[in-house]
Formats: structure tokens, C-alpha cells, sequence
């Protein structure tokens, strides 16, 4: 609650400042000057009001769009069907607190109403008219909807030295999806899984990184190390071999082009550009692991696995939130897309789909498309032709 009182208090501090600044400017008046003091301090404050009320305006959008959301996932929650028309849903929240006509409680004080009637009730020396009309709710982007709405401003002191009137004024905004509940999984699941929509830090699922020579061999996962003294079972990448304890690492990618395979049984030999490769792919996007595949000689960086754990979401060709209200699964353009993680249905005792793409919109559609397990990935993890050569897993999928 606190968080949404705090959207008024920028227009609230200007217009209690407004009956000291009128004191001191009719003292000045008083006192016969004709210097138009009094007139400029009024016009002054009165376009210092309507700035704070188109300032505010705007949070207060934010403010209620945001609040829409949540009152919608509760909708779709606590009665276990999807909205109608989510963007009409959405406005009607916004405007009205209500959904479908009923009362939302979680609208309670955060309707874009609620804030005109804050700002109308506090006491001035001007009289201040607020109204708004036409406010829309559409899909912007992947993970942004937008808020339109027209603002009608009237602000004029008593004695009409100065007056604003501003009528259908244009105001958008973008309010981000992140955080809000994704409507689908608890209704696929009945209501036992919620998803809170987390936007992938990653740009890419999948990567090769290092093809190695004829001397690589085997498949291995582990997180990087570029230091030959750090003996913790994880995945060396160096330039040579000088000084190695084999027995430390649990895989190696070597620039020298040796044979590894007395040595180790998981190895990528002779790239000459290996350690800078890994070092800046490591860096720029912080997933710290690697995995090496001995069928394409390569080792991979694949943050996707990462994705599939934390349940991402990523910019693809999913429904948006919007859609997701209504329970449309078709795919869109500028959608957003994640995948579902099969020991978290079965661990809440929901049937899942034996060998069924793994993608979200996909695995929960009602039309059935056999996937293919991914060299690298979770062992349950399947993806088809299509979505392997989106992710670029097409060579590490096996049956694609």
C-alpha cells in the first residue's frame, strides 16, 4: 500500500506549497506594486500543477496497469478459466476495479479513479479538474504491454488571473510483464504450479563455441576453469598441457592440437583461439559452464540448461500475456516463449507427456508434436527440427 501512495506525493507536496506561495505574492500585490509579480507566481504555479498532474498521471497508469495484472492472474486463478478479452479485462480493472462487473479487492485504492479522486480532494487555492477518457490496453513487445489514455487537465486560480485547460492530452505507457504470474501453468495444471514470468539474461540458448581437431573426444558438463592449479572436477581451457594434473579435471579444452585420450576421456584439442573464445563468451553472459560433445568435436556453451532450471522466459514466438490470460496458445510474432519442467509436474502428480516438445506453448497445446532429446540438456529435455534450429541445437539433437 505504501508503494502506491507514493505515486501522489510529488503533486501533493506542490499544492500544499501553493496557498504560501499565494500569501507571500498577494502581500507582494499589497503593497501597490505594478510590476505583475502576483500575476507571474500565479501562472507559474499553475503550470507547475498541471506538470505534477501529467507526471503523475502517467505513475498512476503504471501503478494500476501493473495492479490489473495481478487481479487478472487472481481471476484466472481462483476461478480456473481464462478471461474473456484480456485487454478489455485489464481496462475495465484499471478504470472501474472490477472484472467481468465483479469487484476486485486487489483494485482496492488503485484504480486510475482512485487517483483523480486523491488529487480532487486535496484542498487548494485552485480549482483543479481532472478527467480522463479512452484508456486501451494492447500488446507492445515480448514481455511489454501498452497503456493509452486520454487526460483532460483544468487548473485556474479563484480570481481568474491565469487558467490551463488542456482536453484529450495523449498519454502511453509501457508496463513490463516481469514478475506477473503466468496464466497458462496454473491453468494447465490445476492450480497446482504457478510460474512468476522471469526474462532470460541470456541472448542465446545455445552455442558452439570451440570445434576442435580429429584429436577431441567425448561428452562431458562442468564449469570453466582457466587456472591448471584449480583441482575441483571441473573443465579446463588452457593453451597447453605444460603442467596439467589430469586427474583434477573432469573435461579439457586444449589450443595445443595433442591426443588426450591416455590422459582423459572428455577433451577438445587444437584450436588455437580457445581461451579467448570461452573466456569472452563466459564473461559477457556470467552461465559458467561448459559442455563438450565428442560427436561434433566441440565444446558447447549452453545456456539454455540454465533456462530449462530457473524457468526463463525468453523473446520467441509464444503467446504473449495478454494471450495467456485468454488461454490462446497459438504462436505469435514479438511472443514470448519458456519450456516446462517435467520433474516439476511429477512431482506434484501430474501425467506428463512422454517424448513431447518441452516448449511451453507447445507441450500444453492440445495437438500432440513428437520431439527429440538433446545432447547436452536435461535427459527429459525434447525439442523438434523447428525449434533446434531456432535455439541452435540442431547438431547436438538426436533424431532432429
Amino acid at each position: 500500500m505504501g508503494v502506491v501512495r507514493g505515486q501522489f506525493y510529488s503533486i501533493i507536496a506542490i499544492l500544499i506549497t501553493i496557498p504560501i506561495v499565494v500569501f507571500v505574492s498577494l502581500f507582494v500585490a499589497s503593497q501597490g506594486s505594478d510590476s505583475g509579480i502576483y500575476e507571474n507566481i500565479v501562472a507559474d504555479q499553475i503550470h507547475q500543477v498541471d506538470r505534477s498532474v501529467e507526471n503523475d498521471f502517467a505513475k498512476a497508469m503504471v501503478t494500476s496497469g501493473k495492479r490489473a495484472m495481478i487481479a487478472g492472474d487472481d481471476y484466472v486463478v481462483m476461478n480456473g478459466r481464462p478471461v474473456t478479452n484480456a485487454t478489455s479485462a485489464l481496462a475495465e480493472l484499471m478504470i472501474n476495479g472490477t472484472i467481468g462487473g465483479n469487484e476486485s479487492l486487489l483494485m482496492m485504492n488503485n484504480t486510475i479513479a482512485n487517483w483523480t479522486s486523491k488529487i480532487l480532494n486535496v484542498p487548494v487555492n485552485f480549482d483543479v479538474n481532472i478527467t480522463f477518457a479512452d484508456l486501451q490496453v494492447s500488446s507492445h513487445d515480448s514481455f511489454e504491454i501498452n497503456v493509452s489514455a486520454k487526460l483532460n487537465v483544468s487548473v485556474a486560480d479563484e480570481l481568474g488571473i491565469a487558467r490551463i485547460d488542456k482536453k484529450g492530452q495523449p498519454f502511453e505507457t509501457l508496463i513490463s510483464v516481469e514478475e506477473a504470474e503466468d496464466p497458462v501453468f496454473s491453468l494447465k495444471t490445476n492450480g497446482s504450479i504457478t510460474r512468476t514470468i522471469k526474462i532470460s539474461p541470456y541472448t542465446y540458448r545455445a552455442k558452439k563455441l570451440v570445434a576442435g581437431s580429429l584429436n577431441s573426444s567425448g561428452n562431458c558438463t562442468g564449469n570453466v576453469t582457466f587456472n591448471k592449479t584449480d583441482c575441483s572436477n571441473k573443465i579446463l581451457v588452457a593453451q597447453n598441457t605444460t603442467g596439467i594434473s589430469f586427474s583434477c579435471f573432469s573435461g579439457f579444452v586444449i589450443e595445443q592440437s595433442t591426443n588426450l585420450s591416455s590422459s582423459s576421456g572428455c577433451y577438445v584439442t587444437g584450436n588455437s583461439s580457445a581461451v579467448g573464445i570461452v573466456n569472452q563468451s563466459v564473461t559477457a553472459t556470467g552461465y559458467q559452464k561448459l559442455y563438450i560433445d565428442g560427436n561434433t568435436r566441440a565444446a558447447w556453451h549452453l545456456p539454455v540448461r540454465d533456462e530449462v532450471d530457473n524457468k526463463y522466459y525468453f523473446a520467441g514466438e509464444g503467446p504473449v500475456f495478454l494471450k495467456r490470460l485468454q488461454a490462446d496458445l497459438n504462436s505469435t510474432t514479438n511472443g514470448m516463449e519458456s519450456f516446462v519442467n517435467l520433474p516439476e509436474l511429477q512431482s506434484y502428480g501430474i501425467p506428463i507427456k512422454e517424448n513431447a516438445i518441452s516448449v511451453d506453448y507447445i507441450y500444453f497445446g492440445r495437438q500432440d508434436y513428437i520431439g527429440y532429446p538433446v545432447r547436452g540438456l536435461q535427459g527429459w529435455f525434447r525439442v523438434n527440427r523447428t525449434f533446434a534450429d531456432r535455439y541452435g541445437l540442431t547438431e547436438l539433437c538426436n533424431g532432429c
